[in-house]
């Protein structure tokens, strides 16, 4: 069986990790580092990154953090320029930053021109750039795989946050188009991710939305749980796969009636 496991292995590559929190973002990182590729880690936070390097560098493997805000273009122009300089050329990008999402005390009109903007910059904007940026590294090798987080409010409308949501429905055709044009050099696909929380608990500005209700699981999930479908799409045991969306959401959506 080693050698069906071994196509799930990373060893040689790079791979970028954006909106690297204490969540979903800090897991994967620190998944991709296990099973061997070179981590460079985005947040705005650099005591966060800091912290996640080290603990990636204490098990044994190779990462390194360049604050980011995705937002900026200039940034994002930094973050590659940094990539290349401590690994090389770019395999795997994992989109993990996202922006929009307003108070539900705001209501609709907490959607302000910010918040579009802002939205539409970290969620749509950034991963495009990216795409942009390292197109050159997926030509050269041809083993790219560029995956983008998708939200149950790109498919199913949850107010107040109107502006996430209409932003994370364009970056599922985003996510379609990219995967088309950078084919046959790189793989496009999604994750769709649900409510989930570090630990599994649910998150103060969760509450309100019954989210956990929602779901055919019923339960907020563990952001650990997010992994296995990160893997997958990063590595060759997805080879064959490219446009596609895998759903990590409890059921939410693949359940609606």
């Amino acid at each position: 069986m080693s050698h069906v496991l071994d196509r799930f292995r990373l060893d040689g590559r790079t791979a970028i990790v954006t909106g690297v929190g204490p969540g979903v973002g800090e897991h994967v990182a620190k998944a991709y580092a296990a099973v061997g590729a070179n981590v460079v880690l985005a947040a705005r936070s650099e005591e966060r990154l800091a912290r996640i390097v080290d603990e990636i560098h204490a098990a044994g493997g190779k990462a390194i953090g360049v604050p980011t805000d995705v937002g900026q273009a200039d940034q994002l122009h930094n973050l590659v320029e940094q990539a290349h300089l401590a690994f090389g050329p770019v395999h795997v990008v994992f989109n993990n930053a996202a922006a929009g999402v307003v108070e539900i005390d705001a209501g609709i009109w907490g959607n302000t021109d910010v918040v579009w903007q802002t939205a539409l910059a970290v969620n749509v904007l950034a991963p495009y750039r990216l795409a942009e940026l390292l197109h050159a590294d997926f030509l050269g090798h041809g083993k790219g795989s560029f995956i983008t987080v998708q939200s149950c409010g790109g498919f199913t409308p949850i107010a107040p946050s109107l502006a996430y949501g209409s932003s994370k429905a364009a970056l599922s055709m985003l996510t379609r188009q990219l995967a088309k044009v950078l084919a046959p050099h790189a793989r496009v696909n999604s994750v769709c991710i649900g409510s989930m929380s570090p630990d599994g608990v649910e998150l103060e500005h969760h509450k309100g939305y019954n989210l956990a209700a929602r779901n055919a699981i019923q339960r907020i999930g563990g952001a650990d749980e997010a992994v296995g479908a990160a893997l997958l799409l990063a590595s060759d045991a997805s080879s064959y796969t490219t446009g596609s969306i895998i759903y990590t959401e409890g059921g939410r959506v693949g359940t609606l009636s």
